[in-house]
């Protein structure tokens, strides 16, 4: 009997770590303190705040850049906004900002 119950308690157990791990990020409570609800309030990026933080270093909006903004790999966004022709810290901030 008591190795049914261990194998009992081990599948609630188990289904219960599942089910966390289910949880939208907001259900589950900040255990971390600042820095997860930090994370939660930071502002929505977007493309545009990419291009804008762009226009306002001096550089034009092209086709190249409009793409590197749109990209969803921080790495990709950068190495295409150097290679036209914008400068490293700047293309870093941009694509952060993307």
């Amino acid at each position: 009997m008591s190795i049914l119950r261990n194998i009992a308690v081990a599948g609630s157990l188990a289904a219960l770590a599942m089910s966390l791990s289910a949880l939208p990020a907001q259900a589950v409570p900040a255990v971390a303190g600042s820095a997860a609800s930090a994370v939660q309030q930071a502002a929505p990026r977007s493309p545009d705040d990419c291009l804008d933080y762009l226009n306002s270093q001096g550089y034009a909006s092209t086709p190249a850049r409009v793409s590197a903004c749109n990209s969803l790999v921080e790495a990709f966004c950068i190495e295409i906004l150097e290679d036209s022709e914008v400068r490293s810290d700047h293309a870093a901030i941009a694509c952060r900002l993307a």
